[in-house]
């Protein structure tokens, strides 16, 4: 394999003088890590006293454009950039800050906030707070403590004892304590959410997916199962968010990118399976026939590796 100094000189020459090898950029860009890619964008800088993403940006276009300048950003400043992004200007998108502060574990979450404020200067849970109100705010505000258990050894007892008080809160009463769901959602371990998922089948005859639907609705309802989904079957849930950004007409380019990007080095293999389980498609094929150009190349080059 090249070295970052041989990719650097290689990317130079791609994009320099009339025209750009579109080709060229991604196919060094596709073989290779995220990790790689940072050090690319360093020897670049130290060879030449240029940024390679502003090179990126006056030589691509659109969201072949987008999606390259993505694969080029450390995965942390991407997640805050794109929440930045979801709260800049007239309107907010509660689609993007669920998906993000949703699904990530509280490590990574914890580390997406110092990056917001430092490459902002802007605190992430004010911005939040002043950008959503009601149910979703309490529960994306609650999510940014990071203050979910790591506990690996759920106490059974403890567990089934959690669910009756989430039955008693919700389906069992008229109307909905909604700080229940908050509490326990926000805080419990992934092992413990799911022991704690298993023992409200066996109490109710039904799923905790279900209560929420019965007992929820709008962006409250999507967040509780984003953190259902994504703690306990990221890999689903994923594979959902690429379906929802190729079904009916027209993309959700901003969505597909940002899906297959950050899970491009997780699981890629997973989500593919799920889609196919889900959907009886084949992610590829769909994705395929809903983008075209350097975009569709890029995008499927992802879908492959």
């Amino acid at each position: 394999m090249a070295t970052p100094q041989q990719d650097a000189d290689a990317l130079r020459k791609a994009m320099k003088g009339i025209g750009c090898d579109e080709k060229a950029i991604i196919d060094i860009c596709l073989h290779r890590t995220n990790a790689q890619r940072l050090e690319i964008v360093r020897a670049y800088k130290a060879s030449y006293g240029r940024d390679l993403i502003s090179d990126l940006k006056s030589e691509l276009h659109g969201k072949f454009e987008d999606g390259m300048i993505a694969l080029f950003t450390e995965p942390i400043e991407y997640d805050a950039d794109e929440l930045r992004k979801a709260m800049k200007g007239a309107g907010t998108n509660e689609d993007t800050l669920i998906e993000i502060i949703a699904s990530r574990p509280p490590m990574i979450l914890q580390q997406v906030k110092e990056k917001f404020n430092q490459k902002y200067k802007r605190d992430l849970e004010a911005d939040v707070k002043s950008e959503t109100s009601g149910t979703l705010r309490k529960l994306l505000i609650a999510l940014l403590q990071c203050n979910r258990s790591t506990n690996t050894m759920p106490d059974p007892i403890q567990c089934a004892n959690i669910a009756k008080e989430i039955y008693d809160a919700g389906e069992a009463k008229l109307g909905t304590d909604e700080s229940v769901f908050n509490k326990y959602f926000c805080t419990l371990s992934p092992l413990e959410l799911g022991a704690v998922s298993r023992e409200y089948h066996k109490l109710t005859g039904h799923t905790i997916l279900q209560a929420i639907d019965k007992e929820f609705s709008g962006d409250s309802k999507k967040t509780l199962k984003t953190i259902v989904y994504a703690t306990l079957s990221p890999s689903e849930y994923f594979a959902n968010r690429i379906h929802d950004a190729v079904k009916g007409l027209g993309t959700k380019d901003h969505l597909l990118i940002r899906v297959l990007v950050s899970r491009s080095e997780i699981d890629m293999p997973q989500i593919k399976q799920y889609y196919r389980q889900l959907f009886g498609k084949d992610m590829y094929e769909d994705v395929k026939n809903d983008i075209s150009g350097d975009y569709r190349t890029l995008m499927l080059g992802i879908i492959s590796k």
